[in-house]
């Protein structure tokens, strides 16, 4: 009998190697639309499963939910079901540099885990890093596209309603440096990469992402969450605009990240 994957809510042969993952379960059912054979493999709570093939190539679309726990659980079902390649394809609200405007794409190459939950599978000395050929990948087909993308740093964390303690002692770390620094080397923000990037690296699969900046970046020593919701709601067009090249993205590079596991 197939295993039926506790969360996901699918069985493990509903899993095709490659599989990308939003935090939004709408977006989920979003990317599925630009895939043939598209089946809905999996609904439960947060978790929307879908697997099909674009271009004759095999892929899955899972929602992870908000947050590293939630995202925690999908990335384990999904290497349970076979996964091989894991994108995260999702948004960072603005950005922490200003030279990185709304409409913008990031490729984050490694996380700062500001978060609780990789903490409870090894110490925070341990990094959470992209993997170089997949992030390669992305680069390559995101250089062909008319789009700003930007790649670096970004930072994982809980509290999508923080006091912004954080923010404020990452500021005065930099502004304290010995050396000035050229430019804020934390380029973005959001909640799930660091999960993905480190279970990716414990389990020997591969992972990346792509997020979209959805509003004009802010003073990072100012920066508050009740700032960015009202400016992401201003720049929807542009964010939409900037989630719809996310998508494109990930969907070419398929052939380039189908190779890497061949």
């Amino acid at each position: 009998m197939k295993k039926v994957l506790d969360h996901l809510q699918c069985t493990q042969d509903d899993i095709a190697p490659i599989v990308l993952m939003p935090s939004n379960p709408a977006k989920a059912d979003r990317i599925a639309g630009f895939l043939d054979n598209a089946k809905n493999v999996g609904r439960y709570r947060e978790f929307v499963s879908w697997t099909g093939t674009y271009n004759t190539i095999p892929v899955s679309v899972i929602s992870t939910g908000v947050g590293c726990p939630s995202t925690a659980i999908a990335v384990e079902e999904a290497i349970l079901g076979g996964a091989q390649i894991l994108i995260r394809v999702g948004t960072c609200g603005g950005s922490w540099r200003d030279d990185i405007p709304c409409g913008s794409l990031i490729l984050p190459t490694a996380c700062v885990r500001e978060e609780g939950t990789t903490s409870e599978y090894v110490p925070t000395t341990f990094p959470a890093v992209a993997d170089f050929s997949v992030m390669s990948a992305l680069a390559r087909v995101a250089s062909t596209m008319d789009i700003q993308v930007f790649t670096g740093i970004n930072r994982t964390h809980d509290a999508y309603y923080g006091s912004g303690i954080s923010r404020e002692r990452w500021t005065h770390s930099f502004e304290s440096c010995d050396v000035p620094l050229p430019t804020q080397p934390i380029l973005s923000s959001e909640m799930e990469c660091s999960a993905l990037y480190l279970l990716a690296a414990l389990r020997g699969v591969k992972a990346g992402a792509v997020l979209s900046v959805n509003a004009d970046p802010e003073a990072l020593c100012v920066q508050k969450q009740s700032n960015v919701i009202p400016a992401m709601k201003s720049n929807k067009v542009t964010a939409d605009y900037a989630e719809e090249y996310s998508i494109e993205l990930v969907l070419q590079s398929l052939p380039d990240l189908k190779m890497l596991i061949e």
